[in-house]
């Protein structure tokens, strides 16, 4: 539930804001702008339906896909899938896992510090990306050991 314009309590449809996280999840996917929902895929998306459904289509509407609500989907989803491999590592048997620390440089020849891990879920090894953090100075031993 949210306030709408007037300051009422609106409840929003739950299919409304899985279809905004299903194209949130697909623009990320493809590594397009945030902004590629609400300027181009929402508009498309009303023409066609407007089209083909009529008077119906005006409930597409109401899927909202601007720039924050989609990097605010992304981000949920990340956090999301970050908090469901944290689980099944925890869950893994005898609790065994191994993490992999990689630094990389960026195109922008900023030094990243990347953190792989890799346990056993459902009798298979696994290996997930965890996270990636800029190295502020060097990228020696003792900066990426000491990296926040």
């Amino acid at each position: 539930m949210r306030l709408d314009t007037s300051g009422a309590f609106h409840e929003s449809n739950p299919k409304l804001l899985e279809a905004s996280y299903k194209v949130a999840y697909e623009i990320a996917n493809q590594k397009k702008p945030h902004t590629l929902g609400e300027d181009l895929i929402k508009p498309c998306t009303l023409m066609m339906a407007e089209h083909i459904l009529g008077k119906e289509a005006e409930k597409l509407a109401a899927v909202s896909l601007s720039k924050n609500t989609v990097q605010r989907r992304i981000s949920n989803i990340a956090n999301d899938i970050n908090d469901q491999v944290v689980q099944q590592i925890k869950l893994s048997p005898f609790g065994l896992f191994a993490i992999q620390l990689d630094e990389s440089t960026d195109v922008a020849s900023c030094s990243q510090l990347m953190v792989y891990a890799r346990y056993v879920h459902n009798e298979e090894v696994k290996e997930e990306f965890l996270f990636c953090l800029p190295l502020e100075a060097t990228t020696k031993a003792k900066d990426i050991f000491c990296c926040p």
